[in-house]
C-alpha cells in the first residue's frame, strides 16, 4: 500500500506576524517533496489585538477570566488560518489528505503540564473539508516532555535531502531559537536562546516596527560587552539546562536608556552569544550549521553568530528549500507521523519519558 499523502502545514509563530502555510507530499520519513509554499500576513489590528491578548495571560486562570475574547480571536485566526488554506490549495490545484494545524502558541508551560495554542480544529476542518491533526504538544507533555522543539524529526529526514557529508546542526532563528543536531541515526534537538524575540519586542514597544530589516539598525550601534556579560551571567544560565524557551523567560529592560541603535545592538550581540554558548555547550564535534527561520535574513545576527561559533554556517535556501517554510512543512510532516502513529517527539528533542506520538485527528464529517 502507497502510504505517500499530500499533507497541509500550518504555523504562526511567536512573532505573530501573519501565518505560513505549506504542502508536501510524504509518507512521513525520507520520502519528502515539497510542492508549495504560501504566506499571509495577519492585518494590523487582528496583530495588535493578539499582542494585547498574550500579554495580559500569564496563567490558566487568565486564560478563563478572558474566555470569550479569546474564543472571538480564536475563530478569527482560524478562519484567516482555513483562507490562507484555500488559497494554497487552489495555487498548487491538489487536494491535501491532511492538515496539520499548528495554532498561534498563547501560553507554554511544560512544569504544570500544559501548553496552549490559539485555535479551532472542528472549525478549521468543516471550513476546508478535510481531516485536521492539531495539539501536537499533548502526549508528549503528559509524557514528561517540555513540548518543544516539535520540528527535529523533519529535519532529522530532510538531512538526506540536503547530502552533506558532515553532521547537521539546524539552527531555525525563529522568536525563539532551536537546533536539530542531526548525525546517521543519532538526533538530538534543544531551544537554545531568543531569537528575533527580544528585538522584536524592543521595536514594537519603541517604534511600533514589527522587526529591525536586514538587521540595520543593530549594525549601527555599540555592543557595551561588560552589560552583556552580566546579562549573560544573571539571564542565560537560569535557562541553560532547559529544553524549551519562552519570551517571558527574558528581560528587555537591560537596554532601557540605551539609543534605539545601541540597544538593538545589545539585544542582538546578547541572542547571538546566548544561542552560541548554548550550542557549544551542548555539542562537542565537527559540524555544519544550517539557518532558517525569519533571523537568517538579519545580518546581524548572522555575523555575530560567525564571529561567535567557528563551525561553517550556511543558508538552507542555498539547498532551495525556502527556510521562512521550514516550519510549517515540518507541521505538515508530523500530521501524517501523527496519522500513522509514529513518533513525533524523543527523550533527545524534549526530555519526554520515551518516544512518543502526537497530535489528535478531527475528521471532516
Amino acid at each position: 500500500m502507497d502510504k505517500t499523502l499530500v499533507a497541509l502545514g500550518l504555523m504562526s509563530g511567536t512573532s505573530m506576524d501573519g501565518i505560513d502555510a505549506s504542502l508536501i507530499r510524504s509518507d512521513g520519513e525520507e520520502n519528502i517533496e515539497i510542492i508549495g509554499n504560501l504566506y499571509n500576513k495577519y492585518d494590523l489590528e487582528l496583530k495588535n489585538s493578539l499582542f494585547e491578548f498574550t500579554n495580559k495571560i500569564k496563567s490558566l486562570e487568565d486564560l478563563k477570566v478572558n474566555l470569550i475574547e479569546y474564543k472571538n480571536l480564536e475563530r478569527e485566526i482560524t478562519i484567516k488560518h482555513a483562507e490562507i488554506t484555500s488559497k494554497l490549495i487552489k495555487k498548487n490545484n491538489i487536494e491535501p489528505d491532511i492538515i496539520g494545524f499548528h495554532g498561534q502558541t498563547i501560553l507554554h508551560n511544560p512544569k504544570e503540564k500544559y501548553s496552549i495554542q490559539m485555535g479551532n480544529a472542528k472549525l478549521l476542518s468543516q471550513l476546508s473539508k478535510t481531516n485536521v491533526v492539531y495539539q501536537f504538544r499533548n502526549k508528549d507533555l503528559e509524557n514528561g516532555g517540555e513540548g518543544a522543539p516539535l520540528t527535529p524529526i523533519y529535519h532529522h529526514y530532510l538531512r538526506k535531502k540536503i547530502n552533506l557529508k558532515k553532521p547537521i546542526l539546524f539552527l531555525n532563528l525563529g522568536g525563539i531559537a532551536n537546533y536539530t543536531f542531526s548525525k546517521e541515526n543519532h538526533l538530538s534537538a534543544k531551544d537554545v536562546g531568543p531569537g528575533n524575540c527580544l528585538m522584536d519586542s524592543y521595536l514594537k514597544k519603541t517604534k511600533n516596527l514589527d522587526f529591525d530589516k536586514n538587521g540595520n539598525l543593530a549594525s549601527l550601534g555599540h555592543i557595551d560587552i561588560s552589560l552583556i556579560n552580566n546579562i549573560l551571567d544573571h539571564q542565560f544560565y537560569n535557562t541553560l539546562e532547559r529544553h524549551s524557551l519562552d519570551i517571558r523567560d527574558y528581560d528587555i529592560n537591560f537596554v532601557k536608556g540605551l539609543s534605539v541603535e545601541d540597544a538593538l545592538a545589545n539585544l542582538n550581540f546578547f541572542s547571538a552569544k546566548t544561542i552560541s554558548e548554548n550550542i557549544k555547550k551542548n555539542i562537542d564535534e565537527d559540524f555544519i550549521i544550517i539557518l532558517s527561520g525569519g533571523g537568517r535574513k538579519n545580518k546581524t545576527t548572522v555575523s555575530n553568530l560567525k564571529k561567535l561559533i567557528k563551525n561553517k554556517i550556511l543558508d538552507i535556501d542555498n539547498f532551495n528549500i525556502d527556510g521562512d517554510f521550514v516550519e510549517s512543512q515540518a507541521f505538515a510532516f508530523l500530521s501524517i507521523r501523527s496519522l500513522y502513529q509514529k513518533n513525533i517527539s524523543f527523550p533527545n528533542t524534549t526530555k519526554v519519558n520515551k518516544p512518543t506520538s502526537g497530535g489528535k485527528l478531527i475528521k471532516y464529517i
